[in-house]
């Protein structure tokens, strides 16, 4: 029986039939979160199965599903790694989980490592907020995240051109898809707002300080050009990168909510 989420609110269960008729109708589409027996989690609908340009479904998604990320990918396009089947873009994660002596199953794209999120390049963590982990229909958000081991910081006490150039050929470079609840992405949206305000206010108050000579107010505005930005970048920022390793990656900024779902790294 199938249960699937619009607007927030679930609805459902339903049988093959009547739901496949809400995929016909367009009620539910592929971008559709759902859940039914058998699923780990609530996922997208174009993870549980394929469908074609009359949103009806022409696979089965057994036997077209990747075991580690979810995704229908067609059955042709698995590869059976010691009795899993995995789409080319998990083998390397199902590779090292497998040598770390652990059984990869059930949709696994993250886990815990002390405070941290352990994943995979260009792969999706699960579909929970990243702050409160609770179920979204959110799309995810897409990251880009960069990391150098931090001795190379030493070279800003050189020249901070020299770091610069520096940095940009040692960065290591991954993407990673994350989920943010309405409730943390209007947060999130508020806190943009307010430093691009702040900043805005405090390059009035250093204009008018200026032009007036009124030292206390030119300071002022330097001031809250200051916390405008570093309120504004703090409140705005999702994660970032606190190492990468050939396709592996940390992350920093989940909430203990999120942290605590997922497994821990063996």
């Amino acid at each position: 029986m199938w249960h699937y989420l619009i607007n927030g609110q679930q609805h459902g269960p339903m049988d093959d039939l009547a739901f496949d008729q809400l995929i016909a109708s367009g009620a539910v589409t592929d971008d559709t979160f759902v859940w039914k027996e058998g699923l780990s989690e609530w996922m997208q609908l174009r993870q549980t199965r394929t469908l074609n340009n009359t949103g009806t479904p022409v696979e089965d998604a057994g036997s077209s599903t990747c075991t580690m990320c979810g995704k229908s990918v067609g059955s042709d396009n698995l590869i059976d790694l010691l009795g899993l089947r995995v789409c080319a873009a998990c083998k390397p994660m199902a590779v090292q989980t497998l040598r770390e002596g652990v059984t990869p199953t059930g949709n696994i794209s993250a886990s815990r490592d002390g405070k941290k999120v352990m994943t995979y390049n260009q792969k999706s963590l699960p579909p929970r907020c990243y702050k409160c982990n609770h179920a979204i229909v959110e799309p995810p958000m897409k990251r880009k995240l960069y990391w150098h081991p931090v001795g190379y910081y030493l070279l800003i006490l050189v020249n901070v051109i020299l770091y610069a150039v520096v940095a940009m050929v040692v960065r290591k470079r991954a993407s990673v898809e994350l989920y943010l609840c309405a409730q943390h992405s209007k947060r999130r949206k508020y806190f943009i707002i307010g430093g691009w305000s702040g900043t805005a206010l405090g390059i009035a108050m250093l204009i008018v300080g200026i032009s007036e000579d009124i030292g206390v107010l030119t300071a002022i505005g330097f001031l809250v050009i200051f916390l405008a930005i570093l309120v504004g970048l703090r409140g705005a920022s999702l994660t970032r990168a606190t190492r990468i390793k050939g396709d592996t990656v940390w992350l920093s900024g989940a909430g203990k909510e999120f942290l605590a779902s997922l497994p821990e790294r063996s």
